[in-house]
C-alpha cells in the first residue's frame, strides 16, 4: 500500500482520523480523445493543459454518463471511522462533529471540497 498523500496536518480523535485524500465524485478518466489531443498539440504530454485543451473541443471525463470537466473533479479528505458516524438520536457523533469543526478551516485552505468516510468498524 502506498503512503497516504494529503495536504496539511490534521488532529485525530480516538475513533476518527484523516488517512488520505480521495477524488470526488470519482477519479477523472482520460479517453482516447484526450490522448489524441495531447499527441497532436502537446508533444504527446498528457498534462493538465492538454486535458483542458481537449475539453475546449468538447472532450469530457470518460466515466460513463459523466459530463464534468477536469476542474469539477475535486479532492476530499478521507476519514477513517472506527465508531458510528451518528448517534442513537440520528445526529452526528459528537466526537466526529468536534473533529470536523477542528479540521474544517485547514481542509478548506488546502483546497479540499469536503470529507469522505471509510467505515472500519467491521474489520478486525
Amino acid at each position: 500500500m502506498s503512503e497516504p498523500k494529503f495536504k496539511g496536518t490534521y488532529p485525530e480523535s480516538e475513533h476518527f482520523k484523516v488517512i488520505d485524500s480521495i477524488s470526488v465524485p470519482h477519479q477523472y478518466c482520460i479517453t482516447p480523445r484526450h490522448i489524441a489531443y495531447a499527441s497532436d498539440h502537446h508533444s504527446g504530454i498528457l498534462d493538465k493543459a492538454a486535458m483542458e485543451g481537449a475539453e475546449g473541443l468538447g472532450v469530457k471525463c470518460g466515466v460513463p454518463g459523466c459530463q464534468l470537466l477536469l476542474a469539477d473533479h475535486e479532492q476530499a479528505l478521507l476519514i477513517e471511522c472506527t465508531a458510528a458516524m451518528d448517534g442513537d438520536d440520528g445526529k452526528a457523533n459528537p466526537e466526529l462533529h468536534k473533529l470536523l469543526l477542528e479540521i474544517k478551516d485547514e481542509a478548506t485552505a488546502n483546497g479540499y471540497a469536503g470529507f469522505a468516510f471509510l467505515d472500519k468498524r467491521k474489520e478486525n
